[in-house]
């Protein structure tokens, strides 16, 4: 788990649709798991809003800046694409409970190292990663999860 903060306010932002704070949590995730965003199978996004998930992409180091729209419009982050995003239709597929969000990501990611995904099932994942944010992006949270050896 990786936790970052940036500046709360937009205008005081180095970039104003980077991500800084989710940049921080993830880098100290991928540390403490000792993987690389390589190494992710799929992930589930604080997709608060259309940007975020891509903003949040290119955070995470899935995308360098200005390309994760163009990966979501190629189909890499579909359900059956390279790298799943938001397999369970994100905040627009289930609601966005404020403090909850971030658990129901672990869960559902949980579920799909499991193999207990139904529908929803993507592939054979072996490493998940869940982002959360809030305050316009201003704190995130970041976890991996792996499956244990099958």
């Amino acid at each position: 788990i990786g936790v970052g903060v940036d500046r709360m306010a937009l205008h005081e932002r180095e970039d104003r649709v980077s991500l800084l704070a989710t940049r921080r949590a993830a880098e100290r995730a991928y540390a403490v798991a000792g993987v690389t965003p390589q190494d992710i199978d799929l992930a589930e996004v604080h997709d608060c809003f259309t940007i975020a998930e891509l903003c949040a992409t290119e955070a995470l180091g899935f995308f360098a800046p200005g390309q994760g729209g163009p990966a979501a419009a190629d189909g890499v982050t579909a359900i059956e694409g390279r790298l799943p995003i938001n397999a369970s239709g994100g905040l627009l597929g289930r609601g966005h409970p404020f403090g909850a969000t971030g658990l129901a990501q672990v869960v559902l990611l949980a579920r799909q190292l499991r193999r207990e995904a139904g529908v929803l099932q993507v592939g054979k994942a072996r490493r998940a990663l869940a982002q959360s944010l809030g305050g316009s992006g201003a704190s995130s949270i970041v976890t991996i999860l792996t499956a244990e050896k099958q």
